[in-house]
């Protein structure tokens, strides 16, 4: 599985969505200021990794880690098309370093490190025919 380090602002922190019993979700969204526009990237953080969040705010600068998801959706009319998600595995504030092995948290605390994504991860499956 790919995996893409993203380094940016919190511009948005989603609140913990309970989709099933069985799964739960929460988006942040970064701001990448590479470019001439800066580029608002939503990252979802899923399962124990919501909690991952509950350290951070609006406006604090972080890396945040990620697995690249892509899906092929085929629609009743036959069109295939794609989609790209990222899947938040860890964050830190920016310039933390990567050396103590910790997602996150205040300074000075060390937050555990979640495990990669498994199937347990990913959302039930139903037969309709919506791309996610």
């Amino acid at each position: 599985m790919a995996q893409v380090t993203i380094t940016g602002t919190i511009k948005a922190i989603g609140k913990t969505q309970e989709v099933s019993p069985s799964f739960r979700k929460r988006e942040l969204v970064v701001t990448e200021p590479s470019g001439q526009r800066p580029q608002h990237i939503p990252v979802e953080f899923t399962q124990d990794r919501t909690s991952l969040l509950d350290a951070y705010k609006p406006g604090d600068e972080v890396s945040v880690t990620c697995y690249v998801n892509g899906r092929e959706w085929t629609g009743r009319d036959g069109v295939t098309k794609y989609f790209l998600s990222l899947g938040g595995n860890r964050i830190e504030r920016a310039g933390a370093g990567t050396g103590t092995g910790t997602a996150a948290g205040p300074v000075g605390a060390a937050a555990p490190v979640a495990p990669p994504p498994g199937a347990a991860d990913m959302p039930p499956g139903d037969d309709d025919d919506l791309p996610f």
